[in-house]
């Protein structure tokens, strides 16, 4: 499953980076504050789900993170170390997992989610960039312009604060990982989060895009973000170079099918296709031209999308075509995972969990489409 939370989102979900004055009075950091707990969990806003094994685990505003052991029927709160918003959440064993989010903060758990502990916030993350940068100027990496700039950037980072997302991640085992987030912002590890490094250097983002989505297809990691960019790296993640679209606008979504295909969604419903890892591209067609900013792949190979006005979308054709389907109006869905054999959708936004039953969705006509 592969969740993408869109622009819209992230502008209805504030984190406060430091300590705010009221009337004479501190108010502590969300950043190192724990999650306060709530009423109705499952009814706040959410940014993510993931599965934990046979558990889910859902994650969003204030530091919210629910687990659900009955395939999201009912769900519990449970304490977390900050209060700021959780973007992602995702899952390499049963039990071992991450979650990422506002104010660089990177949490951990080993436990199907039951307790999590901090690796990384922005603070930390600003720190290890300057670090990074003049470590790279001293022994003569990049040119001297290059140097300066790379210097700059992480200097920025220290100035603006912890005011920065992550917004996905991706693990290839237990210890090696990336997390990836606004403003081009990008973290490896070598040993499961324990330490971070800054990883800006490796990509080939010279404007900063943001960074909405990685995901390993065929052996190669890819990523896709703002401004039509789409990023690949066949070297396990050591340098990412940019791969030209036909797209400019902002791609939130990344899909690949079993047989290597890759699908990208993003702005007013575009939809892009690549089957030769992305040395072209074929647009599909969207029946809708609204922004796309969540996609799952059910276990038969279907891609389901959700767009910004709640609408459901199935492609069975790796994202040819595109048809409306017939289920209940949502409100805007930032992710969704499908439960067992693909029958039924557990979405999550602005409206909470909402359970979502496909098996009699009939799919109504398209308008259009790439035969």
């Amino acid at each position: 499953m592969q969740r993408i939370v869109v622009a819209f989102m992230l502008v209805l979900i504030v984190g406060v980076p430091g300590p705010v004055f009221a009337g004479g009075l501190t108010v502590s950091d969300p950043l190192d504050s724990p999650a306060l707990q709530v009423h109705n969990p499952a009814q706040c806003v959410l940014l993510d789900v993931a599965l934990a094994g046979s558990r889910l685990v859902a994650v969003g505003e204030r530091g919210l993170v629910i687990l659900s052991d009955n395939e999201g029927q009912t769900w519990r709160q449970v304490d977390v170390p900050t209060r700021v918003s959780l973007t992602c959440v995702k899952f390499l064993t049963p039990t071992r997992g991450w979650a990422v989010g506002h104010s660089g903060i990177v949490l951990h758990t080993e436990d199907r989610g039951e307790t999590w502990t901090k690796q990384l916030d922005g603070v930390a993350g600003a720190k290890l960039a300057v670090e990074a940068a003049m470590a790279n100027a001293d022994r003569g990496g990049p040119d001297g312009e290059t140097a300066r700039k790379q210097l700059d950037a992480a200097q920025l980072l220290v100035n603006d604060g912890p005011d920065k997302p992550f917004l996905d991640l991706y693990f290839e085992d237990n210890q090696t990982g990336f997390i990836v987030g606004a403003y081009g912002l990008i973290f490896r590890t070598e040993n499961g989060g324990k330490t971070w490094q800054p990883w800006m250097d490796h990509v080939e983002n010279p404007k900063g895009s943001h960074l909405y989505a990685i995901q390993a297809v065929g052996g190669d990691l890819y990523i896709a973000g703002e401004q039509g960019l789409f990023l690949r790296s066949t070297d396990k993640g050591r340098k990412f170079t940019r791969i030209e679209t036909p797209y400019g606008g902002t791609f939130f979504t990344l899909d690949a099918e079993r047989s290597g295909v890759i699908v990208l969604g993003g702005l007013r419903g575009n939809v892009y296709w690549t089957a030769d890892q992305g040395r072209s591209f074929t647009q599909g067609e969207d029946p809708v031209p609204v922004s796309l900013g969540a996609s799952t792949v059910l276990p038969d190979g279907t891609l389901v999308f959700a767009n910004q006005a709640g609408s459901l979308l199935e492609s069975r054709d790796q994202g040819r075509t595109l048809y409306l389907l017939d289920t209940q109006p949502l409100p805007p869905v930032a992710a969704m995972i499908a439960l067992g054999n693909g029958k039924t959708l557990v979405t999550v936004g602005l409206g909470g969990v909402i359970r979502v039953p496909l098996s009699g969705a009939a799919r109504e006509a398209k308008t259009g489409g790439v035969q």
